[in-house]
């Protein structure tokens, strides 16, 4: 079969950059956002990104006084999240030891790597750093006495001793193969490490298991990463009886397009450079364009969850959400679904009640047929009854499915047993045990 040319027409879905674009800034969440300009600002020369001065203050709770609880002014005052080091230096500084030792071992805790050990023996860092009246040893024993257990080793296996000494009970088999057998470890030969010990291949593997419960990285768990802060998309706040929907987008970074230097740039500029520019313009009159269009969307439909959920974010039971699919949302707005998907996913509404994602307000029906009840509904009704049941004969998961069906709901027994789990309600038996 010989090679030939051949026509062969298709129809082929291609998205143009603007659109491209457009849909990438819809589904980016205001810290996304603000990134996402930011690297456009670097690729563009006349895209214009200027930072605001703005810190938002989200002081709401469920009065809606605006006055803030005794938890929000404790982490506002809170300290910044300490470096191990100092956590290290304040717990050396409430032992009683000498002056000399304490300042030795001031030195080697600043001497410590990122993950907790020294990298250089002792002497040597008190001998570099111009301290030679404290001994190097007690120094060291200091440091290695703090907790966390391994932080000041100055190799994994020491590291790992030092944790053994500190467990109880001390298991003196897995610090023996630790120092002197670590080849028989590394291999996992239990019969001949058995042999060599003259222990059964049992207490080996004990003492294995608890070399491999060790943390080979001591400052895991006192090194806190800093805390992340969600910064909300939408503020849906109750004001006196009625709901007030903001766009919380003062703290993202202005845009513009710098038309000064553009215009000067093409008088002066080559064929190849104006064409450049012209596409630079474009782009950023494009990033404008959807940045705007963002806004609109998001805020069309924060409103639409607003009004449809009023219920809820006037009184914040989870019980007054209503069945709202996205397909609805999508026919209301007149837009595809995909968009409605695009501008809920990642972003966060700031209620009353706490913060929330976007998508938590769109609720699946659980029975079409039955009025469009919500899973949260549902739930309220089950609570309802198990707390005016009689205490010493409480109803099963199918007596709650008749009664719900007396009701009008219809629930199967494994369906209420999943809701009532959800609640946090307990079986009949843990129920009446709880009595008793």
């Amino acid at each position: 079969m010989g090679l030939a040319l051949v026509q062969k027409q298709s129809l082929k879905l291609k998205m143009a950059p603007a659109l491209y674009q457009s849909v990438t800034v819809l589904q980016c969440n205001n810290e996304e956002l603000s990134k996402y300009l930011h690297e456009k600002a670097l690729e563009n020369p006349l895209l214009r990104v200027e930072d605001r001065d703005y810190r938002p203050d989200y002081s709401y709770n469920a009065s809606g006084n605006g006055a803030k609880s005794t938890s929000e002014v404790i982490e506002e005052t809170a300290i910044d999240v300490l470096d191990f080091r100092e956590l290290l230096h304040r717990d050396l500084h409430q032992m009683r030891i000498g002056r000399a030792c304490m300042e030795a071992a001031d030195l080697l805790i600043d001497s410590l790597n990122d993950n907790g050990f020294l990298d250089e023996e002792p002497e040597e860092i008190l001998d570099r750093l111009g301290n030679d009246e404290a001994d190097p040893a007690e120094a060291l024993a200091m440091v290695q006495s703090l907790d966390p257990a391994g932080v000041g080793a100055r190799s994994l296996t020491e590291c790992l001793c030092l944790q053994l000494q500190r467990s109880e009970p001390r298991c003196p088999l897995a610090e023996s193969i630790l120092t002197d057998y670590r080849d028989c470890l590394m291999n996992g030969d239990w019969a001949e490490l058995a042999e060599i010990l003259g222990t059964t291949e049992e207490e080996i593997n004990e003492a294995i298991a608890r070399i491999r419960k060790l943390n080979p990285n001591p400052i895991a768990n006192i090194q806190d990463e800093p805390t992340q802060y969600i910064i909300p998309d939408v503020v849906i706040s109750k004001r006196g009886n009625s709901l007030v929907c903001e766009l919380e987008d003062q703290y993202l970074p202005t845009i513009s397009v710098n038309t000064d230097d553009y215009k000067a740039y093409m008088e002066a500029a080559d064929a190849e450079t104006k064409r450049y520019l012209r596409e630079k313009y474009e782009e950023a009159d494009w990033l404008l364009s959807g940045v705007s269009r963002r806004k609109q969307t998001l805020m069309k439909l924060a409103e639409m969850l607003m009004n449809y959920q009023e219920d809820y974010f006037q009184t914040g039971s989870r019980e007054k959400l209503r069945p709202f699919a996205m397909k609805k949302a999508a026919e209301q707005l007149s837009v595809h679904e995909s968009t409605i998907s695009r501008a809920a996913a990642g972003k966060y509404i700031q209620t009353n009640y706490g913060l929330f994602l976007m998508k938590d307000f769109f609720v699946r029906a659980v029975k079409p047929q039955q009025g469009a009840l919500s899973a949260f509904q549902i739930q309220f009704e089950i609570k309802q009854l198990v707390d005016n049941e009689d205490q010493k004969k409480p109803l099963s998961d199918q007596m709650l499915s008749q009664l719900l069906a007396q009701s009008g709901i219809r629930c199967s027994r494994r369906a209420v047993t999943k809701y009532r789990q959800a609640c946090g309600i307990g079986s009949t038996i843990e129920r009446r045990a709880a009595q008793n």
